[in-house]
């Protein structure tokens, strides 16, 4: 007898899509969300993981970056590590090394534009093996010392910038203090190493730099012909240990390691098992959701006994029943799937989209975020699966020899006795909805509360960039001496910036920091816990070093003690002002001025190291307002530490004017002309604070979006569920609610009987989430809820707690109007 999927079987299965539109809709939905999230996912982490290098043998490329073997960190290579390498290494060819800089592209009108560089050896070309589309590419002559400036262009640049000029290759560009002829153009789509479209040469010194010495590269070439990952592992092994060896001081702890090249390109060389682990238990989602359709097709396909008793009369085997309630499911996943699909597309173009403009590493030649045909043949696997669970295990449940014993012997009259299973099915479901649903959305309401946090202060007002000079020494420099001058002239520079920019007409303030407001790096902090046993305790804020005028700018007013003055401005000066956040947070609303903090975080000596002294306390001073607020979520404002900016410190400071007017592209304008103006060098590429904030708030609120999704569809599926269970369940009794009714009992007592023991699954259910909910709040020290588990957790419970009350009701009541006679016929 025919076992297999027929055709017949489908279109049954599309049949009952509309015979059944609650489970369509509600298992379809969640089904969908999950296999979105899951392609999502692995279309995101597959393309970071295991790109593919679009060049000519790209498996071939390989990177050679150091490992600090104490800190267990990958550490970027030095010039003079790249020299080294590319005289000793042999399984390597073609060893090259490149670096990102920032120039000025100086107009002939004297504008400025700051343009991304990449720094790279001559030989680099060689590994990608693409010859350019006019002129040359970079050559060693280029390297030397006193050898003319010069640059290659990408097609783009050529494009829009030149006009796609024929007679390109010759012409003059001015690229900071340095005109460069340009001597190339690649061809359209070239961008290697990463997202560059200029190249100009990597040069070094006669003598070649000192070990540890210069700017920091990243070093690739191919593997030699015949040669493997493991022959040139051995290889560099070698030169480690003579390198160890000869400069004990620099590379003791340093182990060469040969990557596959796009993993430290993207930085993912040390997190790809964290990826991996996380895809793992986003998929998870997928198998909890098809366990909850499946329950809910259990309970259609116990309702079902009849027809399968039939056709097992009729000589169906179980293996074709099950094959046919398998092709049911496999149709609503499929159907699911396609719209799981077309969602995971959107969402990562448009996570694409935001992460390019967020992260340039996002742009990376080879990143391709699409819905490539792994992630499809991913998505099938996910559908088969989803099938499997929800339509193949409930089938073998309801075909099982009990029930078929059960359908034999009473010809179907009584259906199916779930019994205990059916008991411990909506008690872990209950659990399960109580305790992960209010993680969730705790996790959701603290990312839709960030995108609900809004500055104080007008947006559009403010443009802001950051100023910088080229932080890295030129080749053959001391590094040290050379930082020092750097730092000492960018404060002659910055000052002399700030002081022509507040004598235009259009501009009401100027201030400079370290960091934009809510936008500062995160810092490890210790705040002194005076009377305590632990003495202080740790956290992370946000911290920034400003002038006298920033706090002001924003509108920031002290509240208690003082602002930061001239004095403070000082190297030995060891003061701070912290917000209104801080105090709210780590000194709960109490008297902060006098206390004291530390920045980082007590640190492990290397072996053979004596502890590194502690850093310095710093006394709090003054209490100034928050500058952003959130209406819905006050405890979601960043707390953050300001500290005087001291001159000579900074290669970098984030300028910020305010304007008078609304010609924002003129003064945009103005802003890089007036810093090209005062030096070349110096680069700045100001926007709309609108837009960055903006940038910032679409990215969390895709993450948002995203969780909300999967809140929607797990508390609808769940909630269906154990309406489902708690309607079948109660359904299964209604001919013994229709005798005991006939027989004298009172409808109340039936009723109160019914209800108790729907109150008493649920209710166990209820206090098992609740349990395992308030254990791993306990474990993750509060992070779990962000203070919300005083009523999340008990609104989900009373959620649940009520639809499966509703579920009892209508079965209830209809038992009750079910006639005796009925009832005894159906026996």
């Amino acid at each position: 007898m025919k076992t297999g999927i027929s055709w017949i079987d489908l279109r049954l299965g599309l049949r009952m899509l509309f015979k059944n539109p609650g489970i369509t809709l509600v298992g379809g939905m969640a089904m969908a969300v999950a296999i979105a999230i899951g392609a999502a996912m692995f279309g995101f982490s597959h393309a970071l993981l295991n790109p593919r290098l679009p060049l000519d043998e790209g498996h071939r490329i390989v990177a050679v970056e150091n490992r600090d073997v104490w800190s267990d960190n990958p550490q970027r290579p030095s010039l003079h590590d790249f020299a080294g390498w590319r005289q000793e290494l042999r399984t390597i060819r073609e060893v090259s090394a490149y670096r990102d800089v920032t120039r000025n592209l100086i107009s002939p009108d004297g504008s400025a534009e700051p343009v991304r560089l990449a720094e790279m050896s001559a030989s680099g070309f060689r590994v990608a093996r693409v010859a350019p589309a006019l002129g040359r590419a970079l050559v060693e002559e280029d390297e030397q010392p006193g050898a003319p400036p010069v640059v290659v262009i990408g097609h783009d640049v050529w494009r829009t910038r030149f006009n796609g000029d024929s007679r390109i290759v010759g012409q003059t560009v001015r690229l900071g203090n340095a005109v460069h002829t340009v001597v190339g153009v690649m061809p359209e789509g070239f961008a290697f190493p990463v997202n560059h479209d200029w190249w100009i040469p990597l040069r070094l010194s006669p003598a070649g730099p000192a070990p540890g010495e210069g700017p920091e590269v990243f070093v690739f070439g191919r593997l030699a012909p015949g040669a493997g990952r493991d022959q040139a592992q051995a290889e560099l092994d070698a030169a480690g240990r003579r390198a160890a060896a000869a400069y004990p001081d620099t590379h003791a702890d340093l182990r060469p390691q040969v990557l596959k090249y796009t993993d430290p390109a993207m930085g993912v060389q040390d997190i790809g098992w964290e990826i991996t682990l996380i895809h793992a238990l986003i998929s998870l989602l997928l198998v909890v959701v098809a366990v909850n359709v499946g329950v809910l097709i259990y309970a259609r396909t116990a309702t079902r006994r009849g027809e399968i008793a039939i056709r097992t009369a009729l000589g169906a085997s179980r293996r074709r029943i099950v094959a046919q309630l398998f092709a049911e499911a496999l149709v609503l996943a499929s159907a699911s799937a396609v719209a799981g699909l077309l969602l995971a597309g959107a969402g990562l173009r448009m996570a694409h989209a935001i992460l390019k403009a967020e992260i340039p590493l996002a742009s990376a030649f080879w990143l391709d975020l699409g819905l490539r045909p792994a992630t499809v043949l991913y998505v099938m696997g996910l559908t088969v699966l989803a099938a499997v669970i929800s339509g193949v295990l409930p089938a073998l449940g309801a075909t099982g020899r009990r029930a078929q014993e059960s359908l034999r012997q009473l010809g179907g009259g009584t259906g199916l006795r779930l019994g205990r299973t059916w008991t411990v099915l909506i008690v872990t479901q209950v659990a399960f909805a109580v305790g992960a649903i209010p993680v969730v959305l705790g996790v959701a309401a603290n990312e839709m509360g960030e995108v609900l946090t809004r500055p104080l202060f007008p947006e559009d007002e403010f443009l802001s960039g950051g100023l910088e000079m080229d932080p890295d020494p030129p080749a053959g420099t001391d590094a040290e001496v050379y930082r020092r001058e750097l730092a000492a002239g960018f404060a002659v520079r910055q000052q002399e910036v700030v002081r022509r920019l507040r004598a235009e007409p259009w501009v009401a303030d100027v201030a400079v920091g370290t960091s934009l407001p809510g936008l500062g790096g995160w810092t490890a902090i210790q705040v002194e816990r005076p009377g305590t046993v632990q003495g202080a305790s740790q956290h992370i804020v946000t911290v920034n070093r400003v002038d006298g005028d920033y706090l002001a700018a924003f509108g920031s007013t002290v509240l208690a003690g003082r602002g930061l003055g001239a004095a403070d401005a000082d190297t030995a000066a060891r003061t701070v002002v912290v917000n209104q956040a801080f105090v709210r947070r780590y000194l709960q609303n109490g008297d902060v001025l006098g206390h004291r903090v530390r920045f980082g975080w007590p640190k492990k000596p290397r072996p053979g190291q004596q502890e590194p002294p502690p850093e310095p306390w710093h006394e709090i001073v003054g209490v100034v307002a928050d500058v952003h607020a959130n209406v819905v979520a006050p405890e979601l404002a960043q707390p953050g530490i300001f500290r005087a900016l001291v001159p000579g410190q900074l290669s970098r400071a984030e300028l910020v004017v305010r304007v008078r007017g609304d010609d924002v592209p003129a003064y945009l304008a103005r802003m890089r002309a007036v810093t090209a103006a005062v030096d070349p060098t110096l680069r700045l590429e100001p926007r709309v604070l609108r837009e960055v904030y903006g940038q910032e708030r679409s990215a969390v609120g895709l993450m948002g979006l995203v969780l909300g999704a999967v809140i929607l569809s797990v508390l609808g599926l769940s909630a269906a569920g154990i309406y489902a269970m708690m309607s079948f369940t109660v359904t299964q009794r209604r001919r013994e609610i229709a005798l005991r009714a006939a027989l004298g009992a009172d409808p109340r007592r039936l009723l109160s009987g019914i209800f108790a023991r729907s109150l008493r699954q649920l209710a166990l259910g209820g206090a098992l989430g609740i349990a395992a909910a308030v254990a791993l709040n306990l474990a993750m020290e509060g992070s779990v809820f962000h203070g919300r588990s005083v009523f999340l957790v008990p609104a989900v419970c009373l959620v649940m707690m009520v639809v499966g009350m509703l579920a009892a009701v209508g079965p209830a009541r209809r038992g009750l109007r079910i006639h005796p006679m009925e009832a005894l016929r159906d026996q």
